[in-house]
This record gives C-alpha cells, structure tokens and sequence, in this order.
C-alpha cells in the first residue's frame, strides 16, 4: 500500500487561499508534521459544505493529497470589503533586448487599464533568460504597489507533464509567521516567455492585496 507523503502546513495553506471566497487559512499538523486540523474563514457566498469540496478537490489536483474531510473546520462571515483584490494583475507584454553576452528582460503587466513594468538584466543562457522574465515580472509586480510582501525568486524551470510544457516558478517571501514559499506553474501554449510571466502570477497573484487607500 502506497505511503501518502506529507505536505507543509505552507503549501495547503498556499493552495486553500487561492479558492473562491476563502480569506484565510490555517493548517495545524502534529509534531511529525501530519496534517491534523485545517481551519478556514470564507466568505458566506458559498455553504461551507461547497467550500470543504473545493478544498478536497484543490489539495488532490495540485499536490495528489487525499485530506479527511472531517478535519477541514469552515468559518463564515458577512464581508462586503474583500481581503483580496479579485481582478488581479495580467499578462500585457515581455521583450527581452540582447547585447552580447548580456540581456535586459521587460516584462509588462495590466490591471484596470494601468500598465506596470518591470526589468532585470543578466546573462544571455535560455536558462538566464527564463530567471529574468520571473525577476521582471516580480519587478512589476512590486510597481504596482499591490502589496505589502516582498517576492524573491527561488527558481524557474521547464517541464513537461503530461506531454505538455509547463513552466513552474518557485517564490519566497517573508511573513509573520517566517518564511513563505509560493509555487506557481503555467502551461507553455506557444511562447515560453509568457509562459514563465503566467507562471510567476499564478504564484503571487493571490497575495496581492486591495490598495489601502481610505
């Protein structure tokens, strides 16, 4: 009989705040690191009997976790001013200008028709190539001023899944429960580099948070 490896309490917590209405998580595992009790708040759009299904169903998608549902504890309330901002940043544009043996990645990103741009420069390798479009989206991303957060780039890699090309990109940011890392994967359709933008948005996206304008 396969062993189901254990997950971090980060990486269900990374996967459970992506779903519809939810606005926060909390996941308590045992001194062994086995997963005991997950907690969530969510909005009251949704039963909390939906909400649980979306947490089963996320959790073996993306990680092949098979969680107990009877673990899974749901919080509802009445909030009409949303933790997240729902219309995220999107893919706009990326260039990449070569000279020599260097390389300066632009990387453009839209949200309500404002355009944030970010650069990185480095080496000209293809592997170089996809670590500054990530660098640069990251660049952007902290333009915009969406969040709080500081991203930093762990890594970027192609892969192939399914026969397809995925590009996954893995992210750290501090928090004040320590250290967060943030995974984020795209399906490469025909241009890698967008690929790897989509990738690095799919990993922050739901971190970024409503301007604090009053």
């Amino acid at each position: 009989m396969a062993v189901q490896r254990e997950f971090s309490a980060t990486e269900i917590e990374s996967i459970i705040c992506r779903l519809k209405d939810v606005i926060a998580a909390s996941v308590v595992a045992d001194s062994q690191g086995r997963i005991e009790e997950i907690h969530v708040l969510a909005g009251s759009a949704r039963s909390p009997k939906q909400v649980v299904r979306d947490i089963e169903s996320a959790l073996m998608a993306r990680l092949g976790y098979s969680v107990d549902h009877k673990i899974i504890s749901v919080a509802q309330v009445e909030d009409t001013t949303p933790r997240y901002d729902h219309s995220r940043l999107k893919f706009s544009d990326v260039s990449i200008s070569i000279d020599g043996c260097r390389t300066e990645a632009t990387v453009r990103l839209a949200k309500d028709g404002v355009v944030y741009s970010g650069t990185a420069s480095g080496t000209s390798s293809p592997a170089s190539q996809m670590k500054l479009i990530a660098e640069a989206t990251l660049r952007a991303i902290q333009s915009s001023a969406l969040s709080d957060a500081v991203f930093t780039l762990e890594d970027v890699e192609e892969i192939s899944i399914g026969g397809r090309r995925v590009a996954v990109v893995l992210v750290s940011t501090i928090t004040d429960r320590g250290e967060n890392f943030l995974a984020g994967s795209a399906v490469i359709k025909q241009d890698i580099w967008k690929g790897v933008v989509n990738a690095t948005l799919d990993a922050v996206n739901r971190r970024l948070f409503v301007s604090r304008e009053r």
